[in-house]
C-alpha cells in the first residue's frame, strides 16, 4: 500500500469519527407493505453512496421523473425506511435529456428542451442519495478533485449533490445511517472504455487499498451499520461499446472492415457510438464500401486488446469487492452478473424478453450507458435478494410491471405485442443519429 493510500485511509477514519446525525426526516410509503421484516439489519435510515447509477442518471441527464425510479428510491420504499431524500432536478433535467422523436427514420434532438433546476439544493442536511455521476472510489473520502474536474468529469454534479459541504463519506455519516449501499468502481473503467482506451488511473492493488480504507472509515464511524456492496459491471458489454459492428456488409454478405488509426479493424474490435456521425459521412468506411477511406479516430474505437485489458481490471476490482464483502459479512450485489445476463439471455418479464440491445432491448436508457427505469427495478430486486439472504430480512420485491415506465422498455414491449412504437414519446438519448450498421 503506497503512502498516499495509507494517508487517505487514516484521514477517512479520523475525519469521520466525530460525525453524527442531523436534521429532520420525511416519511415515504413502502411499495409492498406485507411481510416486511428487517432480520439482523435495520433499514430505518438508509443512505446510498455511489455513482451515476445510484443517482438515477438516465439518457444523458439527471431528472426527478427518473430519479424516483432509481434503485435506491425503490429499495428505500420497499424496506420501509423512515426517511429518504435525493437531489431532485425538475424540468428537462441537468443536462437536459434529448428526445427520440421518430424511429423510422431515426430522429433524436433536443428541440424544446430547457435545462432543469435543483429543487431542494438548500436542504439543511445531506441527501440520503449520495450517488454522484462521475464519482470515483477515490472521491468518497477525498474532496480534492470534486470541483477542479481533472478527469473531465461533470463537476456540476458535485456542486448540485455534494454542495461544498465536505466529503461524500462525511455527509453520508452525518445522517447516522443504519444501512448503506455502496456502489463504486464503474467510472474507473467506464471512462477508458468510452474514450477508446484500455488504461485506467487506478490499478487493482490501488483500488483494493482505497476500498479497504474507505470501508474502514465508514465502519469506524458507524460500527453498527449494515452494508450492501455492488461489484463492477463489464463496461465493454454496454450498448455504447457493442452496438456498432466493426465492419460493413458488402455484396454477398462479405464483411468489409472499417478503418481505424492502425488500419482495418478486426471483428473483435469495438466501434463506439461516438463514431456514428463519422460513419454516416463515410469516415472509417473503405472506399469500396462507399466511404471516404479516412480512418476513425482512436477515441472512437476500443480495440480487442484494450477491451481485454479493461476486463482484467474489472475482474481484479471485483475480486477485491468480493473479498471485502466476505471479510465483513455484508451483502454483495452482482451487478456484473446482471449485465452479463442482459447481454446474453436477457430477462423475461410479463412474457417479454428484455436485453441490453440499444434502443430495442428495453433495459438501457438512450445514452447507451445507463440503465433505464425497468432495469433499475431489476437492480432493486437483486439488491433486495442479496440483503434478504445475508441478513435474514423479508424486504418485498419490486413489482416490475410498475417499473416499466415510458422509456426504451416500452419500445421493446410495443414491438413484442405487434404495435407500432414510432409514436411513443418520452425517450431520450445523447446521440443525434444512428446508421445502418448495427448489431
Amino acid at each position: 500500500m503506497n503512502r498516499k493510500v495509507l494517508l487517505y485511509a487514516s484521514v477517512a477514519v479520523a475525519a469521520l469519527s466525530l460525525a453524527g446525525c442531523t436534521g429532520p426526516c420525511s416519511k415515504i410509503t413502502a411499495i409492498n407493505a406485507p411481510a416486511l421484516r428487517s432480520g439482523s439489519a435495520d433499514f430505518t435510515r438508509y443512505v446510498a453512496i455511489g455513482t451515476s447509477i445510484s443517482a438515477g442518471f438516465e439518457s444523458g441527464g439527471l431528472v426527478d421523473r427518473h430519479q424516483i425510479h432509481g434503485f435506491p428510491k425503490l429499495f428505500a420504499s420497499a424496506a420501509g425506511s423512515a426517511a429518504y431524500t435525493y437531489p431532485s432536478i425538475n424540468g428537462d433535467g441537468i443536462p437536459p435529456l434529448l428526445a427520440l422523436k421518430s424511429l423510422s427514420p431515426l430522429v433524436i434532438d433536443s428541440l424544446g428542451r430547457v435545462t432543469g433546476s435543483p429543487v431542494n439544493i438548500g436542504q439543511a442536511t445531506a441527501y440520503h442519495d449520495m450517488g454522484v455521476p462521475g464519482a470515483l472510489l477515490f472521491d468518497v473520502a477525498d474532496s480534492s478533485f470534486y470541483y477542479s474536474n481533472p478527469f473531465a468529469r461533470p463537476s456540476t454534479m458535485f456542486d448540485i449533490i455534494v454542495r461544498h459541504r465536505g466529503t461524500i463519506l462525511a455527509q453520508a455519516v452525518s445522517l447516522n445511517p443504519t444501512f448503506v449501499t455502496f456502489e463504486l468502481g464503474a467510472n474507473e473503467v467506464l471512462g477508458p472504455a468510452t474514450s477508446g482506451s484500455g488504461t485506467v488511473s487506478f490499478d487493482v492493488p490501488t483500488f483494493a487499498a482505497l476500498l479497504t480504507g474507505t470501508l474502514t472509515g465508514l465502519t469506524t464511524a458507524l460500527p453498527n451499520v449494515k452494508l450492501a456492496l455492488f461489484n463492477v459491471p463489464d463496461v465493454t458489454s454496454i450498448p455504447f461499446v457493442t452496438t456498432i459492428l466493426p465492419y460493413a456488409v458488402g455484396p454477398g454478405g462479405v464483411h468489409i472492415p472499417f478503418l481505424g488509426s492502425s488500419g482495418p479493424l478486426s471483428e473483435s474490435d469495438h466501434v463506439l457510438l461516438t463514431a456514428a456521425d463519422s460513419l454516416a459521412v463515410g469516415t472509417g468506411v473503405p472506399v469500396p464500401a462507399g466511404g471516404n477511406g479516412r480512418p476513425l479516430a482512436d477515441w472512437q474505437v476500443l480495440t480487442a486488446a484494450e477491451a481485454t485489458s479493461l476486463q482484467n481490471v474489472i475482474n481484479g476490482y471485483n475480486s477485491a469487492i468480493a473479498g471485502a464483502a466476505a471479510a465483513r459479512g455484508v451483502a454483495l450485489v452482482d451487478l456484473n452478473g446482471l449485465l452479463r445476463q442482459a447481454a446474453s439471455t436477457g430477462f423475461e418479464i410479463g412474457g417479454v424478453t428484455y436485453t441490453s440491445a440499444f434502443i430495442s432491448g428495453g433495459l438501457f436508457s438512450l445514452d447507451g450507458v445507463h440503465p433505464n427505469d425497468l432495469a433499475h427495478g431489476i437492480l432493486a430486486n437483486a439488491l433486495i435478494d442479496a440483503v434478504n439472504a445475508t441478513y435474514g430480512a423479508g424486504v418485498p420485491r419490486v413489482d416490475l410491471s410498475e417499473a416499466a415506465t415510458l422509456s426504451s422498455s416500452e419500445i421493446r414491449r410495443a414491438r413484442e405485442e405487434g404495435l407500432d412504437p414510432s409514436n411513443l414519446r418520452g425517450f431520450q438519448s445523447e446521440f443525434l443519429a444512428l446508421f445502418p450498421w448495427r448489431r
